[in-house]
């Protein structure tokens, strides 16, 4: 090997690793390009340059490696391209996506490689220059192939969690609606008029269907692209309160709402199935014992947008207050003959999944006899802001 192969190598090795900041905000731009929307409601860019600059770093490494060398046995740069995956996955991305975004990234050091080749001109060798194109090609085609097989194990792990989640959400609606055609049904045998009884078991039957169409949204795969809409949440939480009017008035429930809700642009099925499900809570575990009996929306604390639902039902027990998250479970199954149309049994699944879905968090304050508070909180994040109020 001669001393000018060896200068060669290390020269383009020495400027990859001097300048691997800069190849990753050019390819970032080049991947800016192609996006449709704001590339800040895809992924923020902080993150991607966390792990873009230290690969480049890695590959600048591999180049001054011995011959026989493995980029996969570099196991550093290796867990960040599985990183990588993951967080494309989070993201919402796409096995296209990642592709490209590999693809964009051969070019930007394709083009790196031949202007430095250019600025050594005949100090350059030959060889050593083509080997040094070749073995950085070599290094991104085994990252892209790492980066793929996570974003994939994360695919799958999810397709299987939301499979059980689905066998488990036929076992419950199974029941659900079993119960109340079973008291339909004895009602049409007895040839009895049903009166208020039939109409609560038709509301109950009403509110299990219309729960199913929401279910929906929560299966549908996580690379579609999300309904992200503006949103006005004051006016989306009076319209679930007009839609719960009927039931509300039955139980004499008051449901206020306030007026300085944030307005929001988040998934707007995921926000939908969140306030549907805790004012239909508030709602069925009303306490029948109290004259005023109230369900509340307020904004609330915290460093991003935050709601708060708070009611004066019935509470949860403290020894209760572990497994109400569960799927289709709810604390007081004791009461479900009592509770009628909205006692469903799906507790706070619906709403931990949906916040989840949105990188929100919910937290429940709740005293037996008392009452409840929901505390709903998001991110300050890019993929989550409060709207600019209208000028």
């Amino acid at each position: 090997m001669s001393a000018n192969f060896s200068q060669t190598i290390d020269h383009f090795a020495g400027r990859l690793a001097a300048e691997h900041a800069t190849l990753a905000r050019a390819w970032l731009e080049r991947l800016d390009a192609l996006l449709a929307v704001d590339r800040r409601d895809v992924f923020p860019s902080h993150q991607l340059l966390d792990h873009i600059p230290d690969v480049l770093r890695e590959i600048a490494v591999y180049l001054r490696a011995p011959a026989d060398a493995e980029i996969a046995a570099n196991t550093a740069v290796m867990a960040k391209a599985g990183e990588l995956g993951v967080l494309r996955f989070d993201q919402r991305a796409s096995v296209h996506q990642l592709l490209r975004e590999y693809q964009l990234l051969g070019a930007v050091l394709e083009e790196f490689f031949a202007r430095e080749a250019a600025r050594l001109g005949d100090r350059a060798d030959a060889t050593a220059a083509v080997l040094a194109v070749s073995r950085a090609q070599q290094a991104v085609l085994v990252l892209q192939q790492k980066t793929v097989d996570a974003f994939i194990s994360r695919s799958t792990a999810t397709i299987e969690r939301q499979q059980a989640r689905l066998r488990q959400l036929s076992r419950a609606l199974g029941h659900e609606i079993r119960r109340p055609l079973a008291a339909l049904r004895a009602v049409h045998n007895a040839a009895v008029p049903g009166g208020a009884d039939l109409r609560d078991h038709v509301e109950r039957l009403d509110a299990v269907a219309g729960m199913l169409e929401r279910l929906a949204g929560l299966a549908r795969p996580t690379d579609a692209a999300p309904n992200r809409q503006t949103m006005e949440l004051t006016a989306l939480a009076r319209d679930i309160a007009g839609q719960l009017g009927e039931v509300a008035r039955t139980r004499g429930v008051r449901v206020e709402i306030a007026d300085d809700l944030p307005a929001l642009t988040v998934d707007a099925g995921h926000v939908e199935l969140v306030l549907m499900n805790l004012l239909a809570n508030a709602i069925s575990f009303s306490d029948p014992a109290k004259s005023d009996r109230w369900v509340t929306v307020a904004a609330g604390d915290g460093a991003g947008p935050a709601l708060r639902v708070a009611d004066n039902g019935r509470g949860i027990a403290t020894d209760r207050l572990a497994v109400i998250a569960d799927q289709f479970r709810h604390p007081q199954a004791h009461l479900d003959d009592e509770l009628g149309p909205l006692g469903m049994g799906l507790g706070l699944a619906i709403v931990r999944d949906s916040m989840e879905a949105m990188d929100g968090m919910v937290t429940v304050e709740s005293r037996e006899g008392r009452g409840t508070i929901v505390h709903l909180t998001w991110p300050p994040s890019p993929r989550l802001r409060p709207v600019p109020a209208a000028r």
